[in-house]
């Protein structure tokens, strides 16, 4: 009999053709150094480029990855629920597939839940991070504003958006599969979610390094994630979350 998988990695995967091999193998052989067994779950959101047939050639190169893929670019927070979804592991990993946080990261983030904390996400923005390379001034305020919104709004976090997030599989399953925004605000629709449903939300300082070579339309993203702010409170007043613990205000 096959023994239990102690870790799911999620990746998600949108036009990562040139890199999505080697960052499959950093995750492979830094896991590989760990104790218990794990997977490596590539998703490809709909790529235009040769992200899936690279995608494929790591998972027939290293036992531990398969890949997801769907035809239609459907948005960040579709592919993280398609691959949580159908994840294994007893804890669940999810990173961006740049690694501008590094796999090294991730104790930090298992102790917390090690501990009790039902969910554990790294923040640059609390004392003990550090930016190897910052992100542009705009971008950094832009992330400001949005952060301070969510914290106004949603729910009391320091970086909602940092793509470097761990929890409890069964958590990820049960809020992932309540999620229902596909584009960068899907961060703050999952925390609001975990917060009113009691869950334990741990902050963990992490190294993070800026990719200059991202794939992201930073006004359009931060446009849609402003509207999807005001879409997760519409969603709660009209029920679309079904019952949380919580009473919602």
């Amino acid at each position: 009999m096959a023994r239990p998988l102690a870790l799911s990695i999620v990746v998600p995967c949108y036009r990562e053709a040139r890199r999505v091999q080697r960052t499959a193998t950093v995750l492979a052989e830094y896991f590989r150094k760990r104790r218990g067994p794990f997977e490596i779950i590539l998703v490809n959101d709909g790529s235009p480029d040769a992200t899936e047939r690279e995608a494929r050639a790591a998972a027939r190169r290293l036992r531990e990855v398969r890949v997801l893929s769907y035809a239609r670019n459907r948005g960040k927070g579709h592919a993280l629920r398609k691959g949580i979804l159908a994840a294994r592991g007893k804890r669940l990993l999810f990173l961006d597939a740049d690694l501008s946080t590094k796999p090294d990261q991730f104790p930090k983030l298992e102790t917390r839940l090690i501990n009790g904390a039902d969910i554990a996400i790294g923040s640059r923005k609390m004392k003990g991070a550090h930016l190897v390379r910052r992100q542009p001034w705009w971008r950094e305020n832009m992330g400001k504003v949005f952060t301070g919104l969510v914290r106004r709004l949603l729910v009391d976090v320091s970086d909602v958006t940092c793509g470097f997030k761990a929890m409890r599989t069964d958590v990820a399953k049960e809020l992932f599969s309540k999620q229902v925004l596909n584009d960068w605000s899907f961060d703050a629709e999952v925390l609001f979610l975990a917060e009113r449903s009691g869950y334990r939300i741990d902050e963990v300082p992490v190294v993070w390094k800026d990719n200059p070579d991202s794939h992201v339309r930073v006004l359009s993203a931060a446009l849609a994630s402003l509207k999807g702010l005001m879409l997760i409170r519409w969603n709660v007043a009209r029920g679309q979350y079904g019952r949380l613990d919580r009473p919602a205000v």
